[in-house]
């Protein structure tokens, strides 16, 4: 089988150090850690009340989810944002691009080679998960979605990074554009939604105090930009899990009436929107690191 040539370098090199062994090492020591000390803590507090509550464990596998998908969201702009920039730093990108790769190859390689570490950890800590799968607290299927869940964000986010590292000239600017935007994603999508929810509530209020009736806010399709936001994506994922994905759904019902078939498919049509835009930002990325496209932006000027 082929493999990209690019991301075979580029692994080769991250993987085989003392230094990634070590970070895997303390990486799972610290989840193990805390999640031995939540398991504790359920124990603990189910034999106050002169019972074992098994459902308890579900807090083990949820702080265990939240530090993996928080992990991926702050780590995978910091290894993609620096790929392409780094390599035009060092004055080695012109050098790769008179190879017979593709423009899309190197892209495809870079973003694989960058998320791949991480997502070596991701999977190594599948054992520590796996203390609430044997005491019956989740299903093997869970821990399945979790690390498709993991692998979609970090396609997704490293994406962003790998268009923003090709654009950008300088790592510094790749990184903070990265940030930036995944900032946006998580908090300037949820703020949009409940600035909006805050008006709509506002002007309500004025009518429900002269005809005395009240309904609940509807942002209406405003609600729908919430599928780009890889934090709403993981609770769907949680409560879907947990049996009270209704109630979730319930909620955004209630503030984005008229889209019911989304928020009752949330988490699938959500998975498959933050896959098609990591192809555009992908196709982007190749677009502009595409060295004949300067020539023929010469050509036409000329």
């Amino acid at each position: 089988m082929k493999i990209n040539p690019v991301y075979k370098k580029e692994l080769k090199i991250s993987v085989r150090t003392v230094k990634m062994a070590f970070i895997i090492f303390f990486y799972n020591l610290l989840l193990a850690i805390i999640g031995l000390f939540a398991f504790y803590l359920s124990f603990e507090e189910s034999a106050m009340y002169g019972g074992i509550d098994y459902s308890n464990m579900l807090s083990i596998y949820t702080t265990i989810a939240v530090l993996e998908i928080c992990l991926v969201l702050f780590i995978v702009p910091g290894f993609t944002s620096s790929s392409i920039t780094g390599e035009r730093e060092r004055q080695t990108l012109e050098i790769l691009l008179t190879t017979k790769l593709k423009p899309i190859e190197i892209v495809l390689g870079k973003l694989g080679s960058s998320i791949s570490s991480l997502l070596l950890l991701v999977f190594s800590s599948l054992p520590i998960l796996a203390i609430s799968f044997a005491v019956g607290g989740i299903r093997f299927i869970d821990l399945l979605q979790l690390m498709l869940l993991a692998i979609v964000i970090a396609v997704f986010i490293g994406s962003i990074g790998i268009f923003f590292s090709t654009i950008a000239r300088k790592t510094t600017s790749a990184t903070v554009f990265t940030y930036g935007t995944v900032i946006a994603l998580i908090l300037g999508t949820a703020a949009i939604v409940f600035a909006a929810y805050l008006l709509i509530s506002f002007k309500m209020g004025k009518q429900y105090a002269s005809v005395g009736v009240y309904n609940p806010p509807d942002v209406g399709n405003l609600i729908l930009i919430l599928l780009v936001n890889p934090i709403v994506t993981m609770i769907a994922m949680i409560t879907d899990q947990f049996g009270n994905y209704s109630e979730f759904s319930k909620i955004l019902s209630e503030y984005g009436k008229g889209n019911s078939t989304i928020i009752e498919n949330w988490f699938a049509v959500s998975v498959i929107l933050q896959l098609v835009l990591s192809a555009v930002f992908i196709l982007g990325a190749a677009k502009f690191l595409n060295p004949l496209r300067k020539r023929r932006r010469g050509n036409s000027k000329e």
